[in-house]
């Protein structure tokens, strides 16, 4: 294992992609979201998955994309952030009222990030929404909260950015993710 991997999370529009997009630019290994580029694909597709039409199958190709995302983790050396992790998909899932898969729960078990992860909260004078994010703020912050509560039934511990520019944003995740880096650090991992 050479990798260690951070998840950032958050309701959407809260400002994620913004944020590891200038954590690339800083040098780090970002993984992009997965849902906006599934909902690219999907929509030109005929028959296309997508979260409001058939949010338990697009839930699927999720969960299958962000496996592979955390497989080419395991091949880089040093950190990786996520945009989102495996457990958001179960926040979605619970949120639209529907169960996590068994087999998905057994997946994330074998498939464990870092403990600390970062989460973003719901700051409506920067959301938006769009084509690939038809949710309104009270949609988001809803996720948010659903979200929120699978992070910690699975027992990671939640860091709160605050609501401030992409810039600080960043020099707050370094100072803290320097914090995070102690000696005892748990590193994610597979069987």
């Amino acid at each position: 294992m050479n990798s260690s991997g951070y998840i950032i999370t958050g309701g959407p529009g809260s400002g994620k992609s913004t944020l590891l997009e200038a954590m690339r630019d800083a040098g780090y290994c970002c993984f992009s979201e997965v849902s906006r580029q599934l909902i690219r694909q999907q929509s030109l597709l005929a028959d296309g998955v997508l979260p409001w039409n058939n949010l338990p199958a697009f839930a699927r190709l999720a969960f299958d994309a962000m496996m592979r995302q955390h497989d080419q983790a395991i091949d880089h050396d040093g950190i990786c952030f996520f945009d989102r992790g495996i457990p958001d998909v179960f926040g979605y899932l619970e949120e639209g009222g529907h169960p996590v898969p068994a087999c998905y729960i057994d997946a994330h078990e074998r498939c464990r990030y870092e403990k600390n992860v970062i989460v973003l909260p719901p700051w409506k004078e920067i959301f938006t929404n769009d084509s690939e994010r038809p949710q309104s703020f009270q949609q988001s912050v809803r996720l948010y909260r659903s979200i929120c509560s699978v992070y910690e039934r699975l027992g990671y511990t939640l860091h709160e950015l605050p609501k401030s520019s992409v810039n600080e944003r960043v020099r707050y995740l370094l100072k803290h993710f320097t914090e995070l880096q102690a000696p005892a650090r748990q590193q994610f991992y597979l069987h």
